[in-house]
């Protein structure tokens, strides 16, 4: 018997939610009763989606009067629900961004959610409430994880925090700041939450996210998988390079490409890649190919460039790929990145830096290049070395070995088997 599923992701766009409604074509297209629920209104092709509204408490008299008195009374705060989760982190750096668990929606009225079999969560910070959802759930749910929000205090990732990796998951010893006191708070919401959650299991896309989730307070107790991204091969595939740059006006040279929801991301590493391109001075004459949102304008010290903006179609984005002789990923931190499939998958070696579950997929003199350690003058070297030849690559054959990999179909099938070990 298949299963009616609802994926449920806060944003409709972005590489987490690229992701879930990847894996949500693919089970529509293998017959399963898939929907898609979601906070995000972006104009996006994604079938079977409905938005959640989120019903504000209305204001009338009397709650303003009740507010009053429980706030002269000192039984109340007298800033909203948002100011008062924002004074709790006082002004400590937070990274990649900073959720609390407890939140004014409750998902499980959506009518969607109802007549789920399964429910699928994906990335939901700052959506899901951890307490009442847990309380009030009774289906089987499968949570993907895209980031380490899930199992943390609040962080997504620790880079230029006070909290290092090795804390994400677990409650700090004399907390010394904010950040780390609601860090605190927040993992004690979250295991109160989960106390009586018996039908959960956990997914991961890299062995190293699995290992920091396994590892950590919250999720320790349950069963954990590692299924891998999955993209249409169909669109993700090689395109002849030459033919493809006439078609995105690029001059027939050797090319870099980078790619990102937002270039300034910190932990996409763009400004690295600047200092070591930079130090190769007069050494490399790439031009460079660019996707994603330009905000503070980091490309402008970059010559001979090429900005597609933030781009939305699947097709376009994999010719970009096939237009490049290599797709530079400096990513400080990350996970399990979708770019870094697209990229394999269109035959398109990866020169990339260790972090995270990339060394899973990006294999040396295979498909990539994975320099020493995350340093600019390390990645000077290699795209010196790219540049004079020193390296050679196969793309028809990377394309083969990662559609066998990661094409959607066998990831789908993956989550299916997982639904019906439920049933």
């Amino acid at each position: 018997m298949n299963p009616k599923v609802v994926h449920i992701s806060a944003l409709d766009m972005g590489g987490a939610a690229t992701a879930a409604f990847r894996l949500h074509k693919a089970m529509l297209g293998l017959g399963i009763d898939s929907q898609f629920l979601t906070l995000g209104k972006a104009n996006r092709n994604i079938p079977n989606k409905q938005v959640f509204e989120i019903i504000p408490e209305p204001l009338s008299l009397k709650n303003v009067f009740l507010k009053s008195i429980k706030t002269k009374l000192g039984l109340e705060s007298p800033h909203d629900f948002d100011h008062q989760q924002t004074l709790l982190l006082g002004r400590e750096p937070t990274g990649s961004g900073f959720n609390f668990p407890d939140t004014q929606s409750d998902i499980t009225k959506s009518k969607i959610y109802q007549q789920a079999d399964i429910v699928h969560l994906h990335w939901v910070a700052g959506w899901l409430d951890y307490p009442s959802f847990f309380a009030k759930n009774s289906k089987p749910v499968v949570w993907t994880l895209h980031d380490l929000n899930p199992f943390s205090g609040g962080l997504h990732y620790a880079l230029g925090t006070s909290i290092d990796e090795t804390q994400m998951g677990k409650y700090i010893e004399n907390p010394q700041n904010h950040l780390q006191k609601a860090h605190n708070r927040n993992l004690n919401i979250k295991q109160k939450s989960l106390e009586n959650t018996d039908k959960l299991k956990i997914v991961s896309p890299s062995n190293w996210l699995k290992k920091q989730a396994q590892e950590s307070v919250l999720f320790s107790k349950y069963h954990h998988s590692c299924i891998r991204y999955g993209l249409n091969t169909q669109i993700f595939k090689p395109y002849p390079q030459q033919q493809v740059r006439g078609i995105l006006g690029l001059e027939d040279k050797k090319t870099l490409l980078f790619v990102a929801d937002d270039v300034d991301s910190l932990l996409k590493g763009f400004h690295v890649l600047v200092k070591a391109l930079a130090i190769s001075g007069e050494k490399v004459d790439y031009q460079y190919l660019v996707v994603g949102r330009d905000r503070s304008n980091s490309l402008h010290s970059l010559p001979n460039v090429k900005h597609l903006g933030y781009v939305q179609d699947e097709q376009l984005i994999a010719l970009a790929y096939s237009a490049a002789d290599a797709f530079v990923l400096p990513s400080l931190m990350d996970n399990f990145p979708n770019t870094m499939l697209e990229s394999i998958c269109c035959g398109t070696p990866v020169i990339t830096f260790p972090t995270g579950g990339i060394p899973e997929a990006i294999l040396a003199n295979e498909n990539g290049i994975i320099c020493q350690k995350a340093d600019e003058n390390v990645l000077a070297q290699i795209l010196i070395g790219f540049y004079e030849g020193n390296y050679s690559f196969e793309r028809a054959k990377i394309a083969k070995n990662a559609a066998e990999k990661y094409d959607e179909i066998i990831q789908a099938n993956q989550y299916i088997n997982l639904y019906q070990s439920f049933l």
